[in-house]
């Protein structure tokens, strides 16, 4: 019997771990939005601005993207993958998943860089 009764506590401890890793990333997908201040990551590609691919700042957002001021007038979507760092597992692969809004403001950054400068 008490190999049943451990084998009912795994599965317990099974379906809560399950369920915590879904309001987590429930909460990560929000975060992205949601969250003012602490650690960020810019997920998007190399900029010819100098903004590098998972350069990590910390502070609150507006501080951030003032400092990013000159890169975000030229290429706005970058402060759209300006995400938390507890949101990097879930935000990241979206920037490379096809159909994604992160995808297709990857794949803007990127076209923006290759447009023309405009005399």
């Amino acid at each position: 019997m008490p190999r049943a009764s451990r084998t009912a506590t795994q599965a317990e401890e099974t379906e809560q771990a399950v369920n915590s890793t879904k309001e987590t990333e429930e909460q990560q997908e929000t975060a992205n939005t949601n969250a003012t201040e602490g650690r960020f990551i810019y997920i998007g590609p190399t900029t010819n601005t100098g903004l590098v691919e998972n350069t990590i700042f910390t502070g609150s957002r507006t501080e951030i993207e003032e400092y990013l001021k000159p890169t975000i007038e030229k290429l706005p979507q970058v402060r759209l993958l300006i995400v938390t760092t507890e949101s990097l597992a879930v935000n990241k692969p979206k920037t490379k998943k096809a159909g994604t809004l992160l995808n297709k403001y990857y794949n803007d950054v990127l076209s923006l860089m290759r447009k023309p400068k405009e005399d």
